[in-house]
């Protein structure tokens, strides 16, 4: 009976520990304080919860792409862990945009996150491993650059988790 009562402990630590290193580092995806909007020079563009998600709405470009852009931000993510970043995407115009990483002060550099990605009408799962790098303690932030062109992108279900 010992030897039972052990194993069972021992499943329920190991289940216990895997569900603490699956934990989602990231804020609810459909409330707006979770998300920081920004909007540059000609980029211009809203934000909206949903009761599902969140929505993007790019109204104006100019010839830079990061002129409008989405972050969730004071990320403690640690330096060569690898993470992965899940997500579903749909956009009533399909529509190009970028996913990517970058710390959160001056000179915003990549932490190793950039993936360029393409979404219709259809809603699309997205999942995309990489390995941080060049972090800064407390100071990552994890979003959408969306400047490229005009039109919505609808976000449901992010989560951010390290592997």
């Amino acid at each position: 009976m010992r030897s039972f009562l052990l194993a069972v402990a021992l499943c329920f630590s190991a289940n216990v520990l895997h569900a603490e290193e699956s934990k989602n580092l990231l804020k609810p995806t459909n409330l707006l304080e979770s998300w920081n909007f920004e909007q540059r020079d000609g980029g211009k563009g809203t934000v909206e919860a949903t009761e599902t998600g969140i929505k993007f709405t790019v109204t104006e470009v100019d010839d830079t792409n990061w002129h409008v852009q989405a972050f969730q931000w004071n990320l403690d993510l640690k330096e060569g862990k690898s993470y992965t970043l899940k997500f579903k995407a749909m956009s009533p115009e399909s529509r190009g945009y970028s996913a990517v990483g970058t710390i959160n002060e001056e000179d915003w550099h990549e932490i190793g996150l950039h993936e360029d990605l393409y979404t219709s009408k259809q809603l699309s799962e997205e999942s995309i491993t990489f390995t941080a790098t060049d972090v800064v303690e407390k100071k990552n932030r994890i979003g959408f650059i969306l400047g490229d062109e005009k039109g919505t992108l609808v976000i449901q279900d992010m989560t951010l988790t390290e592997n």
